[in-house]
């Protein structure tokens, strides 16, 4: 059960690296915008901000993606070199470190009017099948 625990963390941490590694590459590297502009904004109302307002936002996309894809990095070398180790403190470190990324995630939706609540679902779900597979092995071991 922990293999397959560790397949599905492994799997949620890929699919929130894929795409904030897209946002990264679409904004430096191909001149886009921010995502999140067009999620709440039409395309439209995107051109006709200021020049300051698109940096701002652009930049703080920068950011916040950047620092997901180095979480997402970590997040996997961790579910794969600490949780082969039965070490319950990985555990509890990986689950309260996906419960804010998680939060974080419904927050944001929450703050453009819930417009992806199936992600942020599928997102909590995975995360509660992978910490539930794995945590029998982890708990029996550290129990014994």
């Amino acid at each position: 059960m922990l293999k397959l625990g560790s397949i599905l963390l492994w799997l949620w941490s890929v699919l929130n690296l894929l795409p904030s590694t897209w946002i990264l590459v679409s904004i430096l590297f191909r001149g886009g915008n921010a995502p999140g502009l067009t999620g709440v904004l039409t395309e439209p109302q995107v051109r006709a901000l200021g020049r300051e307002a698109l940096a701002a936002a652009n930049s703080i996309a920068v950011f916040a993606n950047g620092l997901n894809v180095a979480f997402c990095l970590l997040f996997t070398v961790v579910v794969w070199r600490g949780l082969a180790r039965q070490s319950p403190w990985v555990f509890w470190a990986l689950s309260a470190s996906a419960l804010v990324a998680l939060l974080a995630g419904v927050g944001a939706d929450y703050m453009v009017g819930t417009r992806f609540p199936a992600v942020n679902l599928v997102s909590g779900l995975l995360l509660a099948a992978g910490f539930s597979c794995c945590a029998p092995t982890i708990f029996r071991r550290a129990g014994s």
